[in-house]
């Protein structure tokens, strides 16, 4: 018999306040994180100033950072990756469609995130690689923190895999992975925060804690 697939839960989507000073934003994930489990991973886009990324580690909250980048391969250095923008696009699309992405439309920036949807398109570049973007004049950082969570929960670092399988198979995280996911503004552009939980077994019930 087919197992049954896991469901991506998103309990939070927050879109932070434009230029909220970053010291700020790191309080807010740590907040956030010190409700989820200990298991929980921290994803952040470090594609901007890498000296934001080192407030969120001088923090001791030991972020995954990503860099999203064009081109087709993912490349693990440490607690460090690059991945493709169409890569983390074309897994939280496939997850829309197939059904296992789960959004409660009760929640506060659900309306943000379906705009923002709605507003991305695939582009081909010059060199012939497609990648997506939003639409001129509309964010994207809901969307890119959904996806990173969806894409990590797909992903984990190479050499925690084993680690998290032998904990989900003792029960220790009751059957589900956790991510916080962060998309990191700019002067202009706001950041994202999304919890996303990865249920492995869709008929057991689970609830954002705290």
């Amino acid at each position: 018999m087919m197992a049954n697939p896991a469901i991506y839960r998103v309990h939070v989507i927050e879109r932070l306040p434009l230029r909220l000073p970053y010291p700020a934003q790191v309080a807010r994930v740590q907040y956030l994180k010190s409700r989820l489990p200990r298991e929980a991973a921290l994803v952040i886009d470090d594609g901007g100033s890498r000296g934001v990324g080192d407030m969120f580690v001088d923090a001791g909250l030991d972020p995954v950072r990503v860099s999203i980048v064009h081109g087709l391969d993912v490349h693990w250095n440490d607690r460090r990756v690059s991945v493709p923008k169409a890569t983390l696009v074309s897994m939280l699309v496939a997850r829309l469609h197939s059904g296992e992405l789960a959004v409660h439309q009760s929640l506060k920036d659900w309306p943000v995130l379906r705009r923002e949807l709605l507003n991305f398109r695939p582009e081909i570049t010059r060199s012939g690689i497609e990648t997506w973007n939003a639409r001129s004049g509309e964010h994207d950082d809901c969307v890119l923190s959904v996806a990173m969570a969806v894409w990590y929960l797909g992903n984990p670092e190479p050499y925690s895999g084993l680690l998290r399988y032998y904990a989900l198979e003792a029960g220790s995280a009751g059957g589900s992975q956790w991510v916080l996911s962060m998309d990191i503004g700019q002067a202009v552009d706001p950041s994202a925060i999304t919890i996303v939980e990865k249920v492995e077994h869709p008929s057991l019930a689970s609830r954002c804690p705290g």
